[in-house]
């Protein structure tokens, strides 16, 4: 069988793997590829993406679910970027410097103390 084949037939074999296992398809398509998406449990899955589908009835819902999906991301980045900068004030004698470094570091905390109580209160609502 050739790779484009093995390609196509991937999704068909998960849908239909979906399908024994007591999913239900939908009427709706996946708005990334098209394919059709299905039911499982509360989620809504789309085979052919092999990803979750969060439906948004409002801008108001869209934007949310884009910021529940980027705070991961973000706390990772700010992490790795204190994570460098307490490296440098190890290393740095400089007292300019080390009050530049420290200034930065605390915006970085603030804003993932932040992040953080944006989790929390969306798992408050």
């Amino acid at each position: 069988m050739s790779k484009l084949a093995d390609k196509t037939d991937a999704p068909i074999k998960k849908m239909a793997e979906l399908l024994r296992h007591g999913a239900t398809m939908l009427a709706q398509a996946c708005p990334q590829c098209g394919a059709p998406l299905f039911k499982v449990g509360n989620d809504i899955y789309c085979a052919s993406c092999d990803r979750r589908i969060v439906v948004a009835h409002t801008e108001k819902e869209v934007e949310s679910h884009t910021v529940r999906a980027v705070i991961p991301q973000l706390r990772e980045t700010l992490v790795k970027k204190l994570t460098g900068l307490n490296e440098l004030v190890e290393s740095e004698n400089d007292v300019e410097a080390l009050t530049k470094l420290a200034n930065l570091m605390v915006l970085l905390l603030q804003a993932l103390h932040g992040l953080n109580g944006m989790t929390t209160d969306e798992n408050a609502q």
